[in-house]
């Protein structure tokens, strides 16, 4: 799948859209991986051009600061997908597929579609919380089980996630302020 600076995933037959594919490859949804496609017997590999990029499985994410800002880019992209008629029901969010720059800060996603009717957004992003907080060293890991519960047990929109996230990180940048006094 991920071989420095390339990033490869064979897609099920029929498993993208027209239109998807359209808005993938054109380079307008900046905050996904550029990708392209190579057509194969029963289905096609997505190809995405990661330079400068590496995924977060690469990365050792030990401080609650960084996984809340990696949280909130996150929803700041699958908020923004909609205006690129990307349903963000289907993004696949994992350590595999989300990406980040060291360099810049900056974070995309490489689309691949959930085939699977039963996966829901907020399942999804449950589980990459337990991702992020899988390494957490700093001892206020409690913010991203807020965060989970706030996903996983509010109806909200996407939007008033990203906000909640945001207090979550005011917060904490409060706590260790205080600490430090």
């Amino acid at each position: 799948m991920w071989d420095n600076k390339e990033f490869r995933v064979r897609l099920e037959e029929n498993s993208m859209r027209d239109y998807e594919r359209i808005m993938l490859t054109s380079g307008e949804c900046g905050f996904f991986m550029p990708m392209g496609f190579i057509g194969e017997e029963g289905g096609e590999v997505a190809c995405y051009d990661c330079s400068g990029f590496a995924p977060l499985n690469s990365y050792s994410i030990e401080k609650t600061d960084d996984a809340l800002y990696i949280l909130e880019s996150v929803l700041l992209i699958v908020g923004k997908s909609i205006e690129y008629l990307i349903t963000p029901a289907k993004i696949t969010v994992t350590e595999d597929t989300v990406f980040y720059n060291k360099e810049t800060g900056q974070v995309k996603i490489a689309y691949i579609p959930i085939t699977s009717e039963t996966v829901s957004m907020r399942n999804n992003l449950a589980a990459f919380v337990d991702q992020l907080s899988a390494n957490i060293r700093d001892g206020k890991d409690h913010y991203l089980t807020e965060a989970k519960k706030y996903i996983m047990h509010h109806n909200y929109y996407i939007r008033e996630m990203v906000n909640k996230v945001g207090l979550f990180k005011r917060q904490l940048y409060a706590e260790y302020k205080q600490e430090k006094s």
